[in-house]
């Protein structure tokens, strides 16, 4: 080969490879760009679930750009945490737009996505909102749609007349509603007030802030009810005054072993915790509906107000038979399946 051809051929490799930079670069620059919000950390067992639901339909589509922030609000739960983060986070999404923006709990939505209602570019999809839309003013916007989370009262119920019925237990059962005071617990409460739980008795719930209180409300259960019902207690404080909390395995351990009533939690990571069962919303299903709705904005050029907003439907169970064996009651080997599928049997 020739001086020419050689250099003719350096020449063309140069140009194919700069080339190839090129139109990669220009091809990752105008992938639809996703940015997913979680109002909480990544170890969080919801968080992590919902995430899992979430990749199970946007790993199909390697076509966008995806950004994953995390707001760490569980952890510090303080008010001017939790501004200086959505206020950082905002700034962020103003000054490079995202085409959608996939907003996981109601942190997310108080702190960052009603401050970008009807934004002029930004699509927004929520999940996992406890409280009713409207609290966010997402009824006034076009430009949002997504899946609101709410408690499965009525699978709660069906299993709580199962256990009266497989266990002999004295009928009408009665329950009570116990739970910390942070705003998702508070709008679980009161969802939880509002549903019929006829033949089963509820007296007034208890949502206490601190250990010494927590104690309390267990002691106090005694004799008066059959079973306490718990959503949440990630920010029962350790002793008044301070910011200290309570480490949730550290609280559940604790009541397990010292409360005279039986507790149900109505998220798997009850059970997780160390609790005896949970009959739980699925974290999954919050994570593949809005998922789902975010294909459907970026890839079939939808918009929101086409996406009509969903709430649940699937609950999960997650249970730990020895503390079940401990309180001499017995469930269908049907929740056993149930937990063991999803990898929720201890």
């Amino acid at each position: 080969m020739n001086r020419s051809s050689w250099s003719l051929q350096k020449w063309l490799i140069g140009f194919f490879c700069i080339a190839s930079v090129l139109v990669t670069g220009w091809f990752n620059a105008n992938k639809p760009r996703l940015v997913i919000l979680q109002s909480y950390d990544k170890s969080y067992s919801w968080t992590k679930d919902v995430n899992i639901g979430i990749n199970r339909v946007l790993d199909a589509h390697r076509d966008y750009t995806i950004n994953w922030y995390y707001l760490d609000t569980k952890r510090h739960p303080w008010t001017e945490f939790k501004t200086n983060a959505g206020q950082a986070m905002r700034r962020m999404l103003n000054a490079s737009p995202p085409d959608v923006l996939l907003a996981v709990d109601d942190d997310a939505q108080q702190f960052v996505t009603r401050h970008l209602l009807n934004h002029p570019t930004i699509r927004i999809v929520f999940s996992g909102v406890n409280n009713p839309p409207e609290d966010y003013g997402f009824d006034k916007a076009d430009n949002i749609t997504g899946i609101l989370e709410r408690k499965p009262w009525a699978a709660l119920r069906e299993t709580l007349l199962i256990l009266a019925e497989y266990n002999n237990l004295k009928k009408p059962l009665t329950i009570q509603f116990l739970g910390d005071q942070s705003d998702s617990v508070i709008a679980d409460e009161i969802d939880f007030r509002e549903f019929d739980m006829t033949p089963i008795q509820v007296v007034d719930s208890r949502l206490v802030n601190t250990f010494a209180e927590w104690k309390q409300a267990l002691a106090e259960s005694a004799g008066k009810v059959d079973f306490l019902i718990t959503t949440n207690y990630r920010k029962i404080k350790r002793t008044e005054g301070s910011n200290d909390l309570m480490p949730p395995r550290e609280l559940i351990d604790w009541s397990e072993k010292h409360s005279p009533t039986p507790l149900i939690g109505t998220n798997a990571f009850y059970a997780e915790d160390g609790g005896m069962l949970a009959i739980g919303t699925s974290p999954y299903e919050q994570g593949e509906v809005a998922a789902h709705m975010v294909v459907e904005l970026l890839s079939n050029d939808k918009s929101p107000k086409q996406l009509p907003m969903r709430s649940t439907e699937q609950f999960v169970v997650a249970v730990r038979s020895k503390l079940l064996a401990d309180r001499n009651l017995k469930l269908p080997k049907v929740y056993e399946s149930a937990a063991r599928s999803i990898n929720k049997y201890y």
